[in-house]
């Protein structure tokens, strides 16, 4: 019996469910388009809809399978994609409870905290990371922490939007380099997180799966 491949990525415009052969032939694809939310007095804001978006993912899974005549069976292995930078937290349950899209960039004054209070600290984890505290997952954790305090107590674990997707599928939560990397709070050098970068601006530390 053939095998095959399936691939799931979360574009900034849309998610599609990609299935390939073992050769690497595209067999089919399931895509829709879905919007990111705009929360009210909250500028620049772009939250990610994990509920409608899981099931809006679900969707373009059914699709690919449908039109390859395929069965979940069939499916050998599942990887993910997404956009970058997106982030999704958890409470201690591993239930979503804040997450947003890539471009969100509600945390700008905490960029501005950050680079005010700290001297020299975006070039120190700059160099760490490769990235800067723009679309990081530092300000943004920092903005939960100062305007929705109740949610920042919940939070237990972070990940991006690509292990949100394989997490929904396999219920365990951890991270994959290629875009943990682009969280800011990693080392491209030691392939990992680095949970000190969030204790030493006031963050928890133990939230990194």
């Amino acid at each position: 019996m053939n095998k095959y491949l399936m691939t799931i990525d979360a574009g900034t415009g849309s998610a599609r469910a990609v299935i390939f052969d073992l050769k690497g032939n595209q067999i089919s694809v399931g895509q829709e388009e879905w919007e990111h939310l705009s929360i009210k007095d909250v500028p620049n804001s772009m939250s990610f809809d994990y509920d409608n978006n899981w099931q809006l993912i679900l969707r373009c899974i059914q699709k690919a399978l449908s039109e390859a005549s395929l069965s979940g069976n069939d499916i050998l292995a599942v990887s993910a994609t997404s956009m970058r930078e997106g982030i999704v937290l958890y409470d201690e349950n591993d239930n979503e409870i804040f997450a947003v899209a890539n471009v969100d960039a509600r945390a700008h004054n905490q960029v501005r905290y950050l680079k005010d209070n700290f001297m020299g600290i975006e070039e120190e984890f700059y160099n760490k990371s490769g990235q800067t505290f723009a679309l990081g997952a530092l300000p943004r954790v920092m903005w939960v922490k100062d305007n929705l305090p109740r949610t920042y107590e919940k939070v237990s674990k972070i990940s991006m939007i690509s292990d949100w997707i394989l997490f929904k599928l396999s219920g365990v939560i951890s991270t994959d380099p290629s875009n943990g990397g682009t969280s800011g709070v990693y080392s491209l050098k030691n392939r990992n997180w680095v949970p000190q970068m969030a204790k030493k601006v006031g963050l928890k530390d133990s939230i990194f799966p």
